[in-house]
């Protein structure tokens, strides 16, 4: 088996895992009715760590089938960063009301940074149309609502977190819907596969 297998041929499930966890946790920021954005952005924090456990699993599976795996440490590692610095305080000499817009900034750049390598994969990594430009649309969709976080300074730090709530919702479908059609799409190879050995089976009797 190759070593150069790109990240998006992980096993389905870790798509449809991201998307599910994505999902909810969008879902949940979307139409709280707590209005505590530091506790809106602690739900942030474990929701980035579920994604980093995910990513560390795929990351066992595919070091251990002898793909590449260096995307998907890379990608664990930074949620794992961004996990950690969002639950423990960053400087304990600042109050929390301090903490906040630095918590928020850091989720804006990560939505910009995470949809533009998105953009990227999208254009690089797909051969099928419709999955390339699922990704497109999704790192597009991402870096909008990066520059809005970056300039919606007079809004509210629960719209804030609401925001990024809705980048889980876009990028947690994307994740399921691939996630799904992997799933499809590895069944039909498989029974290709098998059709071709029956056939040969068939022509050697």
């Amino acid at each position: 088996m190759s070593t150069k297998r790109k990240y998006i041929e992980s096993h389905w499930g870790v798509f449809f895992l991201k998307g599910v966890v994505s999902l909810v946790a969008g879902f949940y920021m979307m139409f709280t009715k707590h209005q505590d954005a530091d506790f809106l952005i602690q739900i942030v924090g474990w929701t980035m760590l579920a994604l980093a456990v995910i990513e560390i699993i795929n990351v066992a599976h595919r070091s251990r089938r002898q793909h590449n795996w260096g995307f998907p440490l890379a990608l664990g590692a930074v949620e794992m960063a961004m996990s950690v610095a969002l639950l423990y305080t960053i400087n304990p000499n600042m109050s929390l009301s301090e903490l906040l817009p630095i918590r928020l900034g850091m989720l804006a750049v990560y939505v910009l940074v995470a949809s533009l390598i998105t953009i990227v994969m999208g254009f690089r990594s797909f051969d099928n149309l419709t999955d390339r430009f699922m990704w497109v649309v999704n790192g597009m969709i991402g870096c909008v609502l990066a520059f809005v976080l970056f300039a919606s300074g007079n809004i509210s730090d629960v719209a804030h977190v609401m925001l990024f709530g809705t980048y889980l919702l876009v990028n947690g479908l994307t994740d399921l819907f691939y996630g799904i059609h992997s799933k499809d799409a590895l069944s039909e190879l498989h029974a290709e596969r098998a059709h071709k050995r029956s056939a040969k089976k068939g022509a050697k009797k």
